[in-house]
């Protein structure tokens, strides 16, 4: 035997002294006549025996009223198309000619009569003169004023950037100017003749364009606002440079 806190234990369970030594529960066969009567009930709620019919009689009417309602919207359609495509019988119209009159022949004129009606004495014609009408000329329309339109008044700062000359169809022509701050700007592919307005902030001086391309000959000018030339240049080359 082992001593512990709890007591004495016996150390070998076939020991004759040893408590459950002559415990036969093992023998129990009491689950061997269960017959899962729990598992007959859950599965009777699940789905009870026999609820099938009733399901399988709702389905079947169901498809049944379907059927029918689709064999009734076909025939009303059927039906409807039909009547739309009767098309009342035309009316026929009867178009009575006009009765045509012959004129009276000539046998059937009245001939003229022979009495001799009474003579009118001679009419007296009197002839007056016209009065004699002084034509009068209007004096000509005075022409009004010619209005002479008032010139548009030009910031003396603007300044006319144009690059002329040729151009293919497959070339690539830049151009890269002045803008008004001072700043070079930078138009791609342009096309020819090409100009730009600018408008130079107070105190920016710096006017230039440069226009380049692969093969075609170019040329660049410079205008300011009063229309003179400040620089251009004629070079035709695939590179123009107009600075000031």
């Amino acid at each position: 035997m082992l001593d512990d806190r709890t007591g004495p234990v016996h150390a070998y369970p076939d020991d004759a002294t040893y408590d459950g030594a002559d415990y036969d529960g093992y023998g129990d066969d009491e689950y061997a006549d269960d017959d899962y009567e729990e598992y007959d009930e859950l599965k009777e709620l699940l789905w009870p025996i026999g609820s099938w019919r009733p399901a399988v009689a709702v389905l079947g009417a169901v498809v049944a009223i379907g059927a029918i309602a689709t064999a009734v919207i076909i025939n009303s359609g059927d039906s409807a198309s039909t009547k739309a495509t009767v098309a009342p019988p035309t009316p026929e119209t009867v178009t009575s000619a006009p009765r045509t009159t012959s004129p009276p022949s000539a046998t059937q004129r009245p001939a003229p009569s022979t009495s001799h009606a009474p003579q009118l004495p001679p009419e007296t014609v009197t002839t007056l003169a016209p009065p004699s009408a002084t034509l009068t000329t209007p004096p000509p329309a005075v022409p009004p004023p010619a209005v002479v339109a008032p010139r548009a008044t030009v910031n003396p700062s603007t300044i006319y950037y144009s690059v002329t000359g040729t151009k293919t169809l497959l070339d690539l022509v830049n151009v890269v100017y002045t803008d008004a701050r001072g700043y070079p700007q930078t138009e791609f592919n342009v096309s020819l003749p090409w100009t730009k307005v600018v408008v130079l902030n107070p105190g920016v001086t710096t006017r230039s364009v440069v226009a380049t391309s692969i093969v075609g000959k170019l040329n660049c000018a410079i205008v300011n606002a009063q229309g003179q030339v400040e620089i251009a240049s004629a070079n035709n080359s695939n590179l123009a440079t107009c600075t000031k």
